[in-house]
């Protein structure tokens, strides 16, 4: 590995939120945050040998935080049934704390990266908080989708019998989604996550389930401003529900960047290797060959001047 991996906390609520920080070797020449889906966490970009694309992209000159969102992964404490918190908290408090809290310490824009439903998250965030769009140097997601209107087998199983039916009567009922146990996704779920991200798959309108706050409405208007920041939609061919390419060309359409954004189906009919899937749109190995160094490239293409790239902390 050309990189370093450290640990760090940021003290939220009653616990902290971690960041895994991959430090290359030698100078940064950019920062970058990755936030993972649902039933997922950090670990989705990274492992302690050295694969994922943070670590190809630390390994390329990049400082990559990963964050594991709160109650996942190596953030404290772990759900349980007295946990309350779910999406809305990601977004007015977690990601803007993670991203002020890198833009304090490198004083350049962030490259933000989200895979799933950490992507729809992001979207979130930024048209809530205009005053992160100056900040973000690009917008990357990985089979992000906000609606499921792709009919398939695998739709009907884990969109419509799982997280529509199954999962909420078991949260309910436990209090959260002890999903590890289960052998089911990454990590474990808050029910009110699941609960908070029901309308959202459902419905037309992207309403706040909290506040009533209209993210495509947000969105559209910073886009037509031209504050948005450059952003690249990249679903799997393979990938039948969980990020299905339709669904993620219709979060592209309703934030209405048609015709600004890029986006792009990852399958071998398009000259790729795979028909990715949800996960090995990221974790396959043949993503690793083909795939990585696009999204480097991408990166390199928006990154400041060498002499502007600032690290008030080392």
């Amino acid at each position: 590995m050309n990189h370093q991996q450290q640990s760090e906390y940021l003290d939220y609520r009653n616990g902290q939120l971690h960041l895994k920080r991959l430090t290359p070797n030698g100078a940064a020449k950019g920062t970058v945050l990755m936030v993972h889906g649902a039933m997922s966490n950090g670990r989705v970009f990274y492992s302690d040998s050295g694969k994922g694309l943070g670590c190809f992209l630390a390994d390329q000159g990049f400082e990559v935080y990963i964050l594991d969102c709160y109650g996942h992964g190596e953030s404290s404490p772990p759900l349980s049934a007295k946990e309350r918190h779910g999406q809305y908290e990601v977004i007015k408090e977690q990601l803007p704390l993670v991203h002020d809290t890198l833009q304090a310490r490198h004083g350049h824009p962030v490259h933000w990266v989200g895979h799933s439903w950490g992507g729809v998250l992001m979207i979130a965030a930024l048209a809530r908080f205009p005053k992160l769009l100056p900040q973000v140097g690009t917008l990357t997601l990985f089979a992000s989708k906000r609606t499921v209107r792709s009919y398939s087998y695998e739709r009907l199983i884990k969109i419509e019998l799982a997280w529509k039916r199954l999962f909420p009567w078991l949260g309910k009922k436990i209090g959260y989604l002890p999903l590890q146990k289960w052998r089911v996704g990454m990590d474990d779920q808050s029910t009110q996550f699941l609960m908070d991200s029901l309308p959202w798959i459902a419905t037309e309108r992207w309403l706040d389930e909290v506040d009533g706050f209209d993210y495509a409405a947000a969105a559209q208007r910073w886009v037509r401003e031209q504050k948005w920041p450059a952003t690249w939609f990249l679903a799997g061919a393979g990938d039948k529900a969980l990020g299905n390419p339709k669904d993620v060309f219709d979060l592209m359409q309703e934030c209405g960047l048609s015709g600004q954004a890029t986006y792009q189906v990852l399958g071998k009919r398009q000259g790729w290797l795979q028909d990715y899937d949800h996960a090995g749109i990221l974790t396959h190995k043949d993503a690793a060959t083909e795939l990585y160094p696009n999204v480097l490239q991408w990166l390199d293409l928006f990154q400041p001047l060498p002499d502007t790239a600032v690290d008030t902390q080392g």
